[in-house]
């Protein structure tokens, strides 16, 4: 007992605390983004979606833009940084296979650089006799992080929860406890960490217990997409599910794929997803400040002709009504002839639903 608490107040001396005044007069070193904005030096991820989906070729192409300086989906890393990536099941000549094919695909990468900065330690590369890292277990995270700190890595990427933490449960919120301790103490030492995950059964968040979510900046969730054909397995639509830093027009609801060129090789396609698109058209239309097709367009960054589209789509799936569409045109007209606005929209829903009655 004695040795117990003794240890404990060893401890408790270990810990530093500061004053508000200190505080707010010590200079903190300024993070870097490892990708701007996605996730700065020190902050954690996770990427979680279905099998198949194409996880880890976009695990894999945040590791080659964060090592070689280049962009992924438009985020940028501002120079190299170095990146562990740790894979527990994938084979090695497929794991090199993919990387072959993705040194191409991301825009504006140093492949000299990458080479140099992109460490990878692969479960399939070791003796079949040798214990493989648990993410879950003391001696597990201890390996992980002497590697990382050895190397100096900025990134460490985790590929995936399933296959490195060896939890019984990942329903039980207590079984994350380990996996949560890892994930700040990697913070505490300023390593960015990616944890990639697996989808629920519905495909609709990820698998398990939403206490390891707590220790997140940012959670992406990666679904199928049917309508864009890939030879590669990756094509998908891409959401935030949480998401705490400085936002622009990156970091929104993406449908993303890789498409062949013309040499041959592959390149990451990217742009907004419907859906995005339909609730930023819905939004600026409830505005009631654009009575011109043209105008609206214009502010969307699109033709009148896709607007007409969009305008169709979003009445048939009942995203606004068409006497709102209507309403809010009229106002806006109303309004730049210097004449009283008509209720907004939410007025009106208002007054027609006193007169249902």
């Amino acid at each position: 007992m004695t040795q117990r608490n003794d240890r404990g107040a060893d401890d408790g001396a270990r810990l530093r605390s500061l004053s508000l005044g200190d505080l707010l007069s010590v200079d903190l070193p300024v993070r870097d983004y490892i990708l701007d904005p996605l996730m700065k030096q020190g902050e954690s991820l996770m990427l979680w979606a279905a099998p198949g989906v194409g996880k880890t070729m976009a695990a894999l192409s945040i590791a080659l833009a964060a090592a070689g300086g280049g962009k992924f989906l438009g985020w940028k890393a501002p120079h190299p940084f170095r990146v562990l990536y740790v894979d527990g099941e994938m084979a090695l000549a497929d794991l090199k296979d993919r990387l072959v094919v993705l040194k191409d695909a991301v825009e504006g990468l140093d492949v000299d650089a990458a080479a140099k900065n992109l460490r990878l330690l692969v479960r399939s590369h070791q003796d079949p006799e040798a214990s493989f890292p648990d993410i879950a277990t003391p001696e597990g995270q201890q390996t992980i992080y002497a590697r990382a700190r050895g190397m100096k890595a900025d990134l460490v990427i985790l590929d995936n929860f399933s296959v490195l933490a060896g939890v019984d449960d990942e329903n039980d919120a207590g079984a994350m406890n380990p996996v949560l301790t890892f994930l700040l103490r990697m913070k505490q030492a300023g390593i960015a960490t990616i944890l990639v995950h697996h989808s629920n059964k519905g495909g609709e968040s990820y698998r398990g217990s939403s206490k390891i979510a707590t220790t997140f900046e940012a959670i992406i969730g990666l679904k199928a997409n049917s309508g864009v054909a890939s030879r590669y397995t990756a094509a998908f639509d891409l959401a935030f599910t949480k998401f705490r830093g400085r936002r622009n027009d990156t970091i929104v609801e993406t449908s993303a794929w890789l498409e062949e060129a013309a040499d041959g090789t592959l390149r990451w396609r990217w742009k907004e997803s419907e859906d995005a698109e339909l609730g930023r058209v819905v939004t600026l239309v409830k505005t009631c400040r654009y009575g011109r097709d043209a105008d609206l367009a214009k502010a969307l960054g699109v033709s009148t002709g896709k607007l007409s589209g969009l305008k169709n789509t979003a009445i048939a799936r009942g995203l606004i009504k068409a006497p709102d569409w209507k309403r809010c045109v009229e106002a806006a007209r109303a309004s730049e002839s210097g004449l009283d606005a008509f209720p907004d929209v939410a007025e009106a829903d208002e007054d027609d639903a006193h007169n249902d009655f």
